[in-house]
């Protein structure tokens, strides 16, 4: 019955998916992706900001890169993708930083994930962690606070509430977006701005210690 169910299937279809790497890529195609409409990445842009800091060698290159593609995601529409990294900012922090690393209590093979628990650890040891809460949130409340759920139902392919349509044309999808862009970003400058691995350039040559 499964296989006739396929033919069936296959009948309304000219072959099967195909998966083309290497060949040259139509130009319209190019376009629609990367040149797509200049005022909105234009706009998205300005709402997206840019993060400058001094000392550059005290930021690492690996948490730089997460907080730029971050942006340049949002930019350019991908939304799914800045949750994804901005959320990632976060969660290298707190487990690179010398307060942290290695110690926060919820671990999967030594590297702690992003929830309330782990979040509510740093919070004790100095980190921001306020800035990613909204005004009712709380840590300890047995529901993930907005910005944890909203990074692991992308994770995890459960975003059917989140965009209703494709999800770089959804308003819904840039606005859940942005906000984590913004929490994150709020976040490490003020993790930057304060951390003693940074203040003391334990950081240094833009690597974090070992």
């Amino acid at each position: 019955m499964r296989g006739k169910e396929n033919k069936e299937i296959r009948a309304h279809w000219s072959g099967p998916l195909k998966l083309d790497r290497g060949g040259p890529l139509d130009v319209k195609f190019l376009e629609a992706i990367l040149c797509c409409d200049a005022e909105e990445v234009r706009r998205r842009s300005s709402l997206a900001g840019n993060v400058y800091w001094t000392k550059g060698e005290n930021m690492p290159l690996d948490l730089f890169s997460y907080t730029r593609e971050a942006s340049r995601c949002l930019s350019v529409g991908c939304f799914l993708g800045a949750i994804a990294l901005a959320s990632s900012v976060v969660e290298l922090i707190l487990n690179r930083d010398s307060r942290t690393k290695g110690t926060l209590p919820l671990r999967t093979r030594g590297w702690a994930t992003l929830n309330n628990q782990n979040l509510s650890a740093a919070l004790r040891r100095g980190f921001p962690v306020t800035v990613l809460l909204e005004a009712k949130e709380d840590l300890n409340a047995g529901e993930p606070i907005g910005f944890v759920r909203r990074r692991n139902r992308v994770s995890h392919g459960d975003v059917f509430d989140i965009i209703t349509t494709i999800s770089d044309y959804d308003p819904s999808a840039e606005a859940e977006a942005l906000d984590q862009l913004e929490k994150a970003d709020r976040f490490l400058v003020e993790w930057f701005n304060s951390a003693p691995d940074v203040q003391h350039s334990i950081i240094r040559n833009n690597r974090w210690p070992d």
